[in-house]
């Protein structure tokens, strides 16, 4: 699998991105979006914690990893949730001003839980998508094109490119410096 860096940093960068070029307006669309971002890609490796925990019963890895949490399930629970709370903010808008949007952050939470599913199918192993219900996988599996020998640091060369990339785009795009 990606390490937790390629999730937190490839959600990052892409909602960053969106957050650039599509919505231009930081009321619409806080900076704050971009962690709830990091968090929500990680979402499904929290079945590792859970191993932790049911190991002492006897559960193997391979068990608990990359099944109930690496499925379309969690993404779509996480939309579907989203869509309903956005009647409600449309009934609250009404009442008052609010500033952090339940349904925004469910729908970016949603987002980074799909981009988590989508990077472990290409980049590592295979998911299954239906789990438990059906027994199919799918899944690129990029690293075993690449020499034995170089599969663990391709790993971590690629978290070191979109690291440089992040620190760049922040530098160049962002002026980070000037807040120093």
């Amino acid at each position: 699998m990606p390490f937790a860096v390629t999730h937190i940093l490839t959600a990052v960068i892409l909602i960053e991105l969106f957050r650039n070029y599509f919505v231009k307006d930081n009321k619409k669309f806080p900076r704050y979006y971009i962690l709830i971002a990091a968090i929500g890609a990680i979402i499904p490796d929290l079945d590792i914690a859970a191993y932790y925990i049911l190991s002492f019963f006897s559960f193997t890895f391979d068990q608990i990893h990359r099944t109930f949490l690496h499925t379309l399930f969690i993404p779509l629970i996480l939309f579907l949730v989203g869509l309903a709370s956005l009647k409600i903010e449309i009934w609250r808008a009404k009442l008052g001003k609010y500033h952090m949007k339940l349904s925004n952050i469910l729908f970016i939470f949603a987002f980074g839980s799909f981009l988590h599913l989508i990077l472990d199918a290409i980049i590592v192993g295979q998911i299954v998508l239906l789990y438990p219900f059906s027994d199919f996988s799918i899944g690129l599996n990029l690293i075993n094109y690449l020499p034995s020998e170089i599969q663990g640091t391709a790993l971590l060369s690629l978290d070191a490119a979109l690291l440089l990339f992040w620190l760049f785009w922040m530098e160049f795009k962002l002026k980070i410096s000037s807040y120093f």
